[in-house]
């Protein structure tokens, strides 16, 4: 080599690193690499996938310094969307909406069971009761001459009493409504309201649902999940038999020629001139890359 010390090198380095030659090389590198992973048979890349451990080196700290990112951007993020005042509306065209509102709309078939025990919660119950009672009560205070004298003596208190032992009958009523197919289109339409609703809301209803001790309670339970050892035992597995079902699917096609089969492709797409001036600058100011290709070229020389 005919650099004598690592000095001497960078120098060299970070002038060949912003040229017009090197930027070129690059390119032509990128796209190369860009080719190789297309006509790579799929079942390598899978390979590759499935030995990665599920215990990785650093990922706590990782974890922990991504972590505290978030809780700096979201707070940011957030206030300046409340100060713009846009509505989900306002962000998107109507297209957009009306094709995230049809997946809204499309029926789900629950099974019976599930919307039983979503009907039979405690707030649920007190609902329907608070409902019939006020209804009783203000159809009894309209038409009832004596509704004055039935207050005084309880009787609208006693009313609600003689409604709860009726509520799983009216559970059950509930129920057959929700899980009968006639009514879907009722609550296709339903769910279409809500999708209005819910586009429709200001974005200061975010100071509502986030807050700093919420954040902290979601990163809890998001630490707590990572941490599942059941969670990571099951999730491997599983991650594992998703791969061996594709390598029976993909045998020894490349990914150009999977996705050929589906009449797509993937070009290569080059960074912009902006993106490749940070590229090269990047690079130029690396002492660790500068420090590795001396290594290596000192190795060869």
């Amino acid at each position: 080599m005919k650099y004598n010390n690592f000095n001497e090198f960078y120098e060299a380095y970070k002038k060949r690193a912003l040229s017009p030659e090197f930027r070129k090389a690059g390119l032509e590198t990128l796209e190369k690499l860009h080719n190789e992973i297309l006509d790579k048979p799929i079942r390598e890349w899978l390979d590759i996938a499935s030995e990665i451990s599920p215990e990785r080196n650093g990922e706590k700290e990782w974890r922990a310094a991504l972590e505290a990112i978030a809780k700096d951007i979201r707070p940011r993020s957030q206030a300046i969307i409340v100060r713009n005042g846009r509505a989900i509306k306002d962000i998107f065209e109507r297209k957009s909406l009306d094709a995230w509102k049809k997946v809204v709309e499309r029926p789900v078939d629950l099974p019976p069971e599930t919307v039983h025990n979503i009907m039979n919660q405690k707030a649920i119950k007190e609902l329907f009761v608070n409902v019939i009672h006020d209804a009783i009560v203000g159809f009894n205070k309209k038409f009832n001459p004596f509704a004055g004298a039935m207050a005084a003596f309880g009787l609208e208190k006693q009313i609600k009493e003689f409604l709860v032992p009726f509520m799983d009958s009216a559970v059950k009523i509930a129920t057959d409504f929700v899980n009968n197919k006639a009514n879907q289109p009722l609550f296709s339409e339903f769910a279409g309201r809500i999708f209005e609703i819910a586009i429709a809301q200001k974005p200061d209803i975010l100071d509502a649902l986030m807050d700093k001790e919420r954040e902290e309670e979601i990163w809890r339970a998001i630490q707590l999940c990572a941490e599942d050892a059941t969670f990571r035992k099951l999730a491997h597995e599983h991650v594992l038999e998703v791969i061996a079902d594709m390598k029976k699917d993909a045998g020894e096609k490349t990914l150009r020629q999977w996705l050929a089969e589906r009449q797509l492709s993937l070009p290569f797409s080059a960074p912009t001139e902006k993106e490749l001036d940070n590229l090269q600058k990047l690079l130029a100011e690396s002492t660790a890359c500068a420090e590795f290709m001396f290594r290596e070229l000192s190795h060869y020389s």
